[in-house]
């Protein structure tokens, strides 16, 4: 077999940094799905405002495990497009497993990271 077929790199094109019609957006996403952790399966909408996450009681989705920290990570719109922002969390917040080390778009579906927690923003 030949190491060097480039059908494996054609096969999946890198996500485009703008436009790609990706992105969860104000008007594509309605919901944040929790897909692991303690509370795996709650759903919380989508407004117009910011979501903060952490282990603090003012968060609007309150996460306590041992890898969260009091506020940890924010969801917010900006240009219409939904970003998550780490808040200098100890442990990282991570999209599609990467740390996220400014704000980021998010795609529709990607896993989002927090502590032991993952979610994904869906319609």
């Amino acid at each position: 077999a030949s190491a060097t077929a480039p059908t494996a790199a054609v096969s999946k094109p890198a996500p485009a940094p703008t436009g790609g019609g990706g992105d969860a957006t104000a008007e594509n996403a309605s919901r944040l799905v929790i897909t692991s952790g303690a509370k795996s399966g709650a759903e919380f909408p989508l407004g117009r405002d910011e979501i903060t996450i952490g282990r603090s009681s003012d968060s609007a989705i309150i996460i306590r495990d041992d890898y969260t920290s009091t506020h940890h990570a924010r969801l917010m719109l900006w240009n219409g497009r939904w970003m998550i922002q780490d808040l200098d969390s100890t442990n990282g917040t991570f999209l599609n497993g990467s740390r996220v080390t400014v704000p980021t778009p998010i795609p529709l579906g990607a896993t989002v990271k927090v502590g032991a927690t993952t979610f994904e923003l869906r319609r």
